[in-house]
């Protein structure tokens, strides 16, 4: 079973926007509510309670993954025999073996692709949504992959995707 987490799945984007202002619950919303509910499933021992379970974090990008994830194996090295639950595993553990990030907009982030598995990253557009890509998608796949292996970003456009929705690449 595949769980998706999107943007804005923590509180309705108007009630947040007026409890913070626009710029703060976009930022929020768009990429520490993400760091958040991989966070929290990690640190809850989700995956590893539920091992076949596949997460996807979707719009949240991906510049954040490998920091956050060394954060967090960071601690758990120096707390887990205290930490409850306890968490069997280091979270990049988890991450590697059950969760996929989607990205729209995320040089920073492809350039960290060795740190988190290139076989957890997706690309997407995001169409018809302003932030996204199109109708620009070619020009930002060419700025964010350029000097990336070919096979590399055929995984992440084309390849991940169809591998864990079961469809034909």
């Amino acid at each position: 079973m595949i769980v998706t987490l999107h943007v804005g799945t923590d509180e309705p984007f108007m009630k947040k926007a007026a409890r913070m202002g626009v710029g703060r619950a976009f930022i929020d919303t768009k990429i520490c509510a993400m760091q958040r509910g991989m966070a929290d499933l990690i640190w809850g021992a989700v995956p590893q309670r539920y091992p076949r379970l596949r997460f996807v974090l979707v719009e949240g990008g991906i510049g954040w993954v490998a920091s956050v994830l060394r954060s967090m194996d960071h601690w758990w090295a120096d707390h887990r025999h205290w930490m409850e639950p306890k968490v069997d595993e280091p979270p990049s553990f988890y991450f590697k073996r059950q969760f996929w990030a989607t990205f729209e907009d995320d040089r920073a982030g492809v350039l960290t692709r060795e740190l988190i598995g290139v076989e957890r990253l997706m690309w997407g557009s995001d169409y018809p949504h302003t932030e996204g890509t199109f109708p620009h998608s070619r020009e930002q796949i060419a700025k964010d992959f350029a000097g990336i292996p070919e096979a590399e970003v055929f995984q992440m456009v084309v390849g991940n995707a169809a591998r864990l929705y079961g469809l034909t690449a």
